[in-house]
């Protein structure tokens, strides 16, 4: 007694079945494919009036540089740009020079040249950056990766550094990989990450940065995903995730002599709110602030308190 099999014509369902999912799959890859965006075309929608460039070992990099009096440097986070200083520039050049920079892999600034991405890297980079500035001594500000450099800089620096301000810094968490860095780390698999860009994928990121889902409009996704489109972007990203060992020593944070404000969301869900108190701990006479109803990004959750509590730090009234 032969098996019954359902056929739509010559098509059995297995193949029917079979032929389905190669057509779903293929026209996601295609509706997810794309190509570089050149510099110049990015350029047009994501500079500001005040942006500047500077050339850094052949690199050119993309700072933006508002205001006049004592300078505060600002240093975004992993996945975002100096657009997330934005607000705070507005508010803060009014009393400061302002600069803000899109660090080597993010941005408009585009890959390292060398092709490397530790925090080490980082620090050299702001030294050289501040240098060619002509920035004898500044006030520093990170988020996330961008304040892990800041603390590494200050601890290794101190003469050049006067007062530091660290949001939802890295440094005490728990070295642990996200699927998209576990992605970003595997053979071949890395390799389709530098064509194969789902939009959406940012909305989720960035629905875990944010507490407040609302402020995850199109606009913002856009942009993200945009610049990570700039040429080399999407392979520096699988090369920073491929670095094991990006973690400047824990104990160098003890070694920060400098006024700082530790400011962190109380929300964050990427980098416990426990470990403000743990750099709290560690940096002798410093501040802290912890922002109710704030994800990962106060300074853009919380644009103009943030900014308010940043200069009244910086003009010793916190």
């Amino acid at each position: 007694m032969k098996t019954s099999q359902f056929n739509f014509g010559k098509w059995s369902l297995s193949r029917l079945v079979r032929w389905t999912v190669l057509l779903v799959v293929g026209g996601w890859v295609l509706l997810n494919w794309h190509g570089d965006r050149t510099v110049n075309e990015l350029a047009i929608r994501y500079t500001y009036p005040e942006s500047k460039w500077v050339t850094i070992e052949n690199q050119a990099i993309h700072y933006r540089d508002k205001g006049k009096g004592p300078v505060l440097l600002l240093l975004h986070d992993e996945g975002s740009s100096m657009h997330t200083w934005a607000r705070w520039t507005d508010t803060l050049s009014q009393k400061y020079r302002v600069i803000s920079v899109d660090l080597p892999g993010f941005g408009l600034t585009g890959p390292n040249l060398r092709g490397s991405y530790s925090s080490f890297m980082y620090a050299s980079f702001i030294q050289q950056l501040t240098d060619s500035l002509r920035l004898s001594t500044f006030s520093l500000a990170g988020v996330g990766m961008g304040a892990q450099i800041a603390w590494f800089y200050a601890a290794e620096r101190p003469g050049r550094v006067e007062k530091l301000v660290l949001i939802g810094s890295k440094g005490f968490e728990k070295s642990s990989a996200s699927w998209v860095t576990i992605f970003a780390q595997t053979p071949v698999l890395n390799r389709v990450m530098w064509v194969i860009t789902p939009k959406e994928f940012f909305r989720l990121l960035l629905e875990e940065v944010y507490a407040d889902d609302r402020m995850v409009t199109d606009s913002l996704v856009i942009r993200h995903f945009e610049l990570t489109l700039r040429p080399g972007n999407r392979k520096a990203f699988t090369s920073r995730a491929s670095v094991r060992d990006n973690r400047p020593p824990v104990d160098f944070i003890e070694k920060i002599r400098v006024p700082t404000l530790i400011m962190w969301g109380a929300e964050d869900a990427l980098i416990s709110t426990q470990h403000a108190y743990d750099f709290h701990r560690q940096i002798r006479g410093s501040f802290i602030k912890i922002y109710q109803n704030s994800g990962h990004w106060p300074q853009e959750e919380w644009p103009v308190e943030s900014a308010m509590d940043v200069q009244a730090f910086l003009e010793d009234r916190f």
